[in-house]
């Protein structure tokens, strides 16, 4: 069960069978119930971890208790990589939106594995260049975008299709969104409101519906 999981994560994809077998023999599965703090910013970074099932919130706070979101993240995703390559301490905090099951991979065997394996290096290589050009283009977002366009961009980021629908099934609150896109709930719930009314989007038990091509402007 273990090595299925493994492999299905794109950081690991390149390994051979023996690679994956070892790694997931040292992978420790954990439990982080809804709410539950996984990893908190500005502690040490001595293991990543690989999400099984569930979602997970990785966000930056001050020390005032302001938080920016800067990701959500399901299963086959890994995180608490970073901290573990550069020895520095976490970044960010990651807690569970929901019951959510991990494996747990610590910094020591991680290492051992990427000296013995090129392909491995490749793989990490690329998935923190991923993520600086996902950085980037939230940043650019920031400084340039208006809060509309923030607003309809992780929209349509976070919709699906589904039976020729493109629908939002995830559980994102007005509050969370605007933590996500960095402006104030009450923002999130007047233009929210606006595209319901407007016929934008339908609301729906457990998800929304984008019926339409959102406005490119508000």
């Amino acid at each position: 069960m273990t090595i299925d999981i493994v492999r299905q994560v794109t950081l690991f994809s390149t390994l051979e069978d023996h690679d994956l077998q070892a790694l997931a023999a040292l992978a420790r599965p954990i439990t982080a119930q809804r709410g539950e703090i996984i990893i908190s910013q500005g502690s040490v970074g001595d293991a990543l971890y690989v999400v099984i099932s569930g979602r997970v919130r990785v966000y930056v706070s001050d020390k005032d208790g302001k938080e920016m979101v800067l990701a959500l993240e399901g299963p086959s995703t890994v995180f608490g990589e970073i901290a573990v390559l550069d020895g520095a301490v976490r970044s960010a905090s990651i807690a569970a939106m929901e019951k959510t099951e991990l494996l747990k991979i610590g910094a020591d065997d991680f290492f051992a594995l990427l000296e013995r394996n090129t392909e491995l290096n490749r793989s990490v290589i690329q998935s923190l260049a991923g993520r600086i050009r996902k950085l980037t283009h939230g940043a650019q977002g920031l400084a340039l975008d208006s809060v509309y366009r923030r607003l309809t961009a992780q929209l349509q980021e976070c919709a699906v299709e589904e039976n020729g629908e493109w629908v939002i099934t995830e559980r994102l609150t007005h509050q969370l969104l605007a933590d996500m896109i960095g402006c104030s709930r009450e923002m999130v719930s007047r233009i929210m409101s606006d595209l319901v009314k407007g016929g934008y989007i339908r609301i729906e038990p457990g998800r929304w519906v984008i019926e339409r091509k959102l406005p490119a402007d508000y």
